[in-house]
């Protein structure tokens, strides 16, 4: 898979620890910019780490889960292209709306499973999505 594919999957994996996507592809295109800032406590920057230091070692000792993530969000993947070649910038809002769909793992769940529990989950999901595929 190229770099330019696998930087937005990576940020991808962010989602399945219940934490907000980094930003990819600006201003470097195989980066990913992430800014905590001062509100975070010592703690909740431990954890992070943590998070950083399991989405390393999935992306270098399970890197086929990369091709089916996230695993836990309500919606699998959107097409990117298709959503930017079909952008609707504004539109009325109806009664037709669909319902918000639930994640499929919850953030309290989340939140309490350790790490490795994560990366687990998500190799299982992944196998899981292979097998529908």
């Amino acid at each position: 898979m190229p770099k330019s594919v696998v930087i937005p999957r990576i940020g991808k994996l962010f989602l399945d620890f219940g934490l907000h996507a980094p930003t990819v592809a600006f201003p470097e295109v195989l980066g990913l910019m992430v800014e905590p800032t001062e509100t975070y406590s010592k703690a909740e920057l431990d954890d992070f780490i943590e998070t950083l230091t399991t989405i390393h070692k999935i992306v270098h000792e399970t890197p086929e889960v990369l091709q089916t993530v996230p695993h836990f969000t309500p919606i699998d993947r959107v097409d990117e292209v298709l959503a930017n070649k079909n952008l609707t910038l504004s539109e009325k809002l109806t009664s037709k709306l669909i319902p918000v769909l639930p994640n499929r793992v919850a953030a309290s769940e989340l939140a309490g499973l350790g790490k490795a529990e994560v990366w687990k989950r998500i190799v299982d999901a992944h196998r899981s999505a292979g097998k529908h595929a």
